[in-house]
């Protein structure tokens, strides 16, 4: 069988001139497609290397991913110099990532791109007959550089392990320069997100090319997700600008942690939102969208909401009461909460159980999740069903609870391999984002990244003293949220 030649990059204007070509205006587009209009589609970027050009996708600020043949070989830094341009910014590239098995590089930016928003990955492969925009800023029908990114529709062909082909009513084809271009697919939300990038293609239709036969094929990036984000630790993870962290002395303290996902020193302003009393609270937890929880001796237990700026007018009401055991502080650290505001305890015969309220019917629901938990003498809620658990021994230990199979997708996975009693307290703000406070009174921030089982460089020291007069830190839970 034979197979299209690969969409090898498009020449420079220079280079068509010298040829004696000439240079029209733009034109419809690929080999018969549509101009995309400003605005739309500023995620597939151009990319020029060694006096070409060819086309790619923004992923993230600081991430394209693009065919092979469009840029040098090799990893690591090119060995010649390599740009990418969308929205009107034009940045370096710092860093290759090549995917060994297909026609397909990750590439990091010096700089970021911010005035662009990227693209969303896909995850399920495209399906035959389904249809699918071809995006590239390759040759057209009448037009050797266009000046503008171009459509087309394609219908799904078929599908392969690594490719998929498409097909075009029209004729239409990718051609010359369209090369990493994105297939895209309209999500159910009306979003865009990828499913693969160009790679080879009869150019059929496309300027100066004779070709009958027709027909392109794409790289599939649907399976890679995993990879990319294990490469891009960046496009794991959403966080609001500043994490908002609640810190009880006899009054309630709001401190602001700008820049989460990649720590960062504290914010210099704090700010009191609660003047006296607040050591009545024997436990304090914060949970998302500003919701806190005070916990008596007495087993009383009272809601509060933040909303920004000030408490909402239901705040401090009595949602429960006999939750007594928390003024041990043996059993302080064995409560928490997690990023969907579910509570988790575990209680004296060592089960796990998740307390659910409903604040619409002022009611609670509980389950037990488990047992064997009096092993661990810490527990943290990480993310939505995510929890890290100590052990005793200072190790550290990472579960997921899977709520649509109710069972534990992850369980008992070892992340801390010891020393990780050294902290009186661990909080997160979500997305594996943990804030940890030292017997000394330093805030440290870390971040698990699970795509790649590895830790953020770290940890670093973002408060550097006094953080140990707190009888509780703890973080707004869901400031900072995966990237499914």
């Amino acid at each position: 069988m034979t197979t299209p030649p690969r969409l090898r990059l498009a020449v420079a204007v220079s280079a068509a001139l010298a040829a004696g070509l000439l240079i029209v205006p733009a034109a419809d587009a690929i080999s018969g497609g549509t101009p995309v209009p400003d605005k739309a589609f500023d995620f597939v970027v151009r990319v020029a290397a060694d006096g070409h050009g060819c086309s790619g996708v923004l992923l993230g600020p600081q991430w394209i991913v693009t065919a092979s043949g469009c840029v040098p070989a090799g990893s690591g830094a090119p060995s010649s110099p390599v740009t990418v341009t969308a929205g009107g910014t034009t940045a370096k590239v710092a860093t290759l990532v090549p995917r060994p098995d297909r026609d397909l590089v990750l590439a990091k930016l010096a700089t970021p791109i911010v005035n662009v928003t990227p693209i969303a990955l896909g995850r399920t492969a495209p399906a035959v007959g389904e249809a699918l925009t071809v995006a590239g800023f390759g040759r057209t029908s009448d037009t050797w550089v266009p000046d503008k990114a171009t459509t087309s529709p394609f219908i799904t062909a078929s599908v392969a392990a690594t490719t998929f082909s498409l097909a075009n009513a029209n004729g239409h084809d990718t051609c010359l320069g369209d090369a990493g271009g994105p297939a895209i697919r309209t999500a159910a939300n009306n979003t865009p997100e990828l499913v693969g990038i160009n790679s080879r293609s009869w150019q059929h239709g496309c300027l100066a090319v004779a070709e009958t036969r027709q027909g392109s094929v794409e790289t599939r990036t649907d399976d890679l997700v995993d990879w990319i984000r294990a490469q891009a630790p960046e496009l794991t993870i959403q966080c609001q600008a500043t994490v908002p962290l609640f810190a009880v002395t006899s009054d309630l303290q709001l401190y602001q942690h700008p820049n989460p996902a990649d720590g960062g020193p504290m914010a210099p302003q704090q700010s009191t939102i609660g003047t006296g009393g607040w050591n009545g609270y024997v436990r304090l937890l914060a949970g998302p969208d500003g919701l806190v929880y005070g916990i008596r001796a007495n087993g009383d237990v009272y809601r509060y909401q933040w909303n920004g700026t000030d408490w909402t007018a239901d705040s401090r009401t009595v949602v429960a009461t006999g939750w007594t055991g928390f003024d041990d502080a043996a059993n302080h650290n064995r409560i928490t909460i997690d990023s969907r505001g579910d509570i988790y305890v575990v209680n004296a015969d060592g089960s796990l159980s998740r307390r659910r309220y409903d604040n619409a019917a002022k009611t609670w629901s509980a389950e037990t999740l488990g047992t064997g938990w009096n092993s661990y003498d810490l527990i943290t809620g990480g993310g939505d069903g995510v929890l890290y658990a100590r052990s005793t021994g200072g190790f550290l230990y990472r579960y997921v609870w899977d709520e649509a199979g109710h069972k534990w997708a992850q369980e008992k996975k070892l992340v801390g391999n010891g020393g990780w009693n050294a902290f009186t307290r661990i909080t997160s703000a979500g997305a594996d984002v943990l804030y940890t406070v030292t017997g000394k009174g330093e805030l440290r921030w870390y971040r698990y990244l699970p795509y790649s089982d590895t830790w953020s460089p770290g940890p670093t020291v973002i408060g550097d003293g006094g953080w140990q007069q707190f009888s509780d830190v703890e973080a707004q839970r869901n400031s900072c949220t995966l990237v499914r």
